[in-house]
Parts: C-alpha cells; structure tokens; sequence
C-alpha cells in the first residue's frame, strides 16, 4: 500500500499546479462514479470540474496518465488514513488490527473512490499502465504483511503459519469488503470492521 515517490516533476510543480491536478482527478473520481469507467470522458469530467478539456490534456497528456494518477491518488489518501490508525500499535495483532478496521471504515467513507478504481483496473482499453501499477501495488501489499507476519512469528507474538497463506487470506478479505458495503449499504460498519479484525487476530495470535 505505499505510494509512489514523487518525481522530479512532481516536485517542481507549483502549488496552483497541484490544486488544479487535484481537481481534476476529484471531479475524474465523480465521474467515474456517476457514470462509469467507459463514460468518463476529458469532455464529462471538464463539465463535472468547470473548465476546459483542453485544460485536462494540458495536465494529462494521456486518458492513461490521468487514470494512473486517480488510482496513485486513492491508493495515497488510503495509506495515510491506515498509518493514522495503526500510528503507536503496541503489538503486531494490534497493528493488523489497525489495518483491517482501517480499511473498512476507508472504504464505507469514500465509496466513490473505491468505485473508480475499481472500474480503472478492470478496463481492457487504455488503462494498462494503471492496472499494471495496481497489480504491484498488490504484491507490495501482500510482501509487508508477509513480513510483518514473520516478523510478529520471530519475536513470539504470533503462532506458527504460512506468512504467505495468511497475507494472501487478509488480503482476499480486505478485496471483498466494497463489494460487501456496496449491496448491503445498510451494513454496521463497526461491527462488521471489528469481526472481520476478530477473526484475523484469533487466526494468527498465539494461544
């Protein structure tokens, strides 16, 4: 789950720079969400942002390049949301904890933007580079928890078990859980991001 470090260009642009590539991937997020992956065109999402097309392209050369920065975005604003909650986790059941019920609560607070990458990375066409960044993303993902699994296993905290087996299983988890919220809106968020957390800590602590 970590971001991408910032390019050189990134860190020369200026602030207004910043702002208005901001609004163009929030108003690309609504987009998205509103009318879906195939719909979003440069045209829509400047009618959704109040500005030119012209001023898309002029940010993002590429359909491609804004879709990246949608996902890099979101996968961001997740990460900083998860450290703030697992930030002083005094123990690796605790931490992991951290992140479960992190992420659920992340994802039934920003549903637009789990809509969005969601369809970004199951487009066929021009989201290649997107999906292609996700997919590492997803085993960086899988590579810290294995690692922090192994980590809480050296130092006696957790029971004996596959690293990978349960960074894969947290993982599958965590997938399933905006389709989840998404058809049952009625769900107790809470409760549903304390037993999922429940059932990983009793799978992995040491009895």
């Amino acid at each position: 789950m970590q971001p991408e470090n910032k390019s050189a260009d990134q860190e020369g642009r200026s602030f207004i720079e910043e702002a208005r590539r901001g609004q163009i991937v929030a108003a690309t997020i609504g987009t998205i969400a509103e009318i879906g992956y195939a719909k979003a065109s440069f045209v829509q999402i400047a009618l959704r942002a109040g500005i030119s097309p012209g001023l898309i392209t002029y940010h993002f050369a590429k359909r491609e390049v804004l879709m990246k920065q949608v996902m890099l975005t979101v996968h961001d604003s997740m990460e900083r949301a998860l450290s703030a909650r697992g930030d002083g986790a005094e123990s690796y059941c605790a931490a992991l904890r951290a992140i479960i019920e992190g992420f659920v609560h992340y994802c039934a607070e920003h549903p637009a933007e789990l809509i969005a990458i969601s369809q970004i990375a199951a487009a066929s066409r021009d989201a290649e580079a997107a999906r292609a960044w996700a997919d590492d993303q997803h085993e960086g993902t899988l590579t810290e928890l294995e690692d922090m699994f192994r980590e809480g296993q050296e130092h006696g905290e957790l029971r004996a078990f596959s690293p990978r087996v349960m960074a894969v299983s947290v993982l599958a988890a965590l997938e399933a859980v905006p389709a989840e919220l998404m058809a049952r809106p009625d769900t107790d968020v809470a409760a549903y991001a304390k037993e999922l957390a429940d059932l990983f800590e009793l799978a992995i602590r040491r009895l």
